[in-house]
């Protein structure tokens, strides 16, 4: 009897009802796995002036993606989802300024994705509000990286 392969990237158990929801969750945490690692190894790549002040800043944001991805894999099971083991892409950089331009990309992606996640919990009103405070997180961390790269959006 062959065996069925398994899509690493769609983890088993998120079908049925919540299926949206679950995809769109799974991604919001891939997200932040990348984000885990891209913050952490600029964290050991700034170098130069730049570093006192930017390493401590990479190794929190580092932290914080890791808190988010902790909680949100526990918030997947709660709900009967399989959390990812997938993370997305990770957007490396040497110069300073690149590394920040990356993370600007990486944090709108991931706002983005979590408002979809949101848009996906309908009636979940306690779910809802646990997204929305992590929006408006998303949502601090790209207005500070848009100052820091002078990059805003209307």
């Amino acid at each position: 009897m062959a065996k069925k392969k398994k899509n690493k990237e769609t983890p088993p158990g998120s079908k049925g009802p919540n299926e949206e929801l679950m995809n769109r969750l799974n991604t919001a945490l891939s997200l932040e796995y990348a984000a885990c690692i891209q913050y952490l190894q600029q964290q050991s790549l700034v170098k130069g002036q730049d570093r006192h002040d930017f390493a401590p800043f990479f190794a929190s944001s580092s932290s914080e993606a890791h808190l988010h991805a902790q909680n949100l894999g526990n918030k997947i099971v709660s709900l009967g989802g399989v959390p990812t083991v997938v993370p997305a892409q990770v957007r490396q950089a040497t110069e300073l300024r690149d590394m920040l331009l990356n993370d600007l990309e990486m944090e709108r992606t991931a706002l983005e994705a979590y408002i979809r996640a949101w848009e996906a919990a309908e009636n979940k009103l306690a779910l809802r509000f646990w997204l929305e405070d992590i929006i408006r997180q998303e949502q601090l961390h790209v207005e500070e990286l848009e100052k820091l790269t002078d990059r805003h959006r209307p």
